[in-house]
């Protein structure tokens, strides 16, 4: 017997749960708990994600993030896209400013599910880069004092074709912040983030 994956709706945030008794307390309440701190490392790839997204999108209305997929974001002509985020000043005391550097660049096919495919099958394929675009998202801000993640003139955006990624990783599953300065690869502002993905799509 086999079990299909129930596809998720997205939510407004007014959802309220269910036989809670004399309480009421709803879906937005959840997230003002999980995921106020857009700045952990568990939550700020998949901010780095949704501005992706919405640089993209004309009308600010993007579909649900899918977390199982073999890449990030998909253009209309269907360039596919893998979002890396990288950040100086972490949500935990530091003594000094983290090393920038972008990882995870190759992936197998992604196997999350023996229903799926046998995991022996994923295994015995090599990782690669499974995208045509990869944009590493800096959030650049270096002072703990001002930092504000929503201010989007605290973050730029390096836009590589999959094959210049290669070359500067010498095709490699890593990417430093050093090796992007040394092969001359400047960063694009929100604003202009749309602008240079469509330039790499033509």
């Amino acid at each position: 017997m086999s079990y299909k994956r129930k596809i998720p709706l997205k939510l407004s945030g007014s959802e309220l749960f269910k036989k809670t008794g004399n309480k009421k307390f709803s879906i937005l309440k959840l997230w003002q708990y999980a995921f106020s701190d857009l700045n952990s490392n568990v939550l700020r790839g998949a901010l780095a994600e949704f501005l992706v997204e919405m640089a993209l999108s004309d009308n600010c209305d993007v579909e649900l993030r899918n977390p199982w997929g073999d890449y990030d974001v998909i253009t209309r002509k269907g360039t596919k896209i893998e979002v890396k985020c990288s950040s100086y000043i972490q949500d935990w005391d530091q003594n000094k400013l983290s090393i920038i550097s972008f990882s995870g660049l190759k992936a197998r096919e992604l196997y999350w599910s023996e229903a799926v495919k046998p995991y022996s099958e994923v295994q015995s394929v090599n990782k690669e880069y499974k995208s045509d675009i990869y944009v590493f998202a800096l959030f650049m801000h270096q002072n703990t004092e001002t930092l504000d993640i929503l201010d989007l003139d605290q973050w730029c955006f390096f836009v590589l074709p999959k094959e210049e990624v290669a070359r500067i990783s010498k095709n490699g599953n890593s990417i430093s912040f050093y090796s992007l300065e040394k092969n001359n690869i400047n960063p694009v502002s929100f604003g202009e983030l749309k602008e240079k993905i469509d330039s790499l799509e033509q």
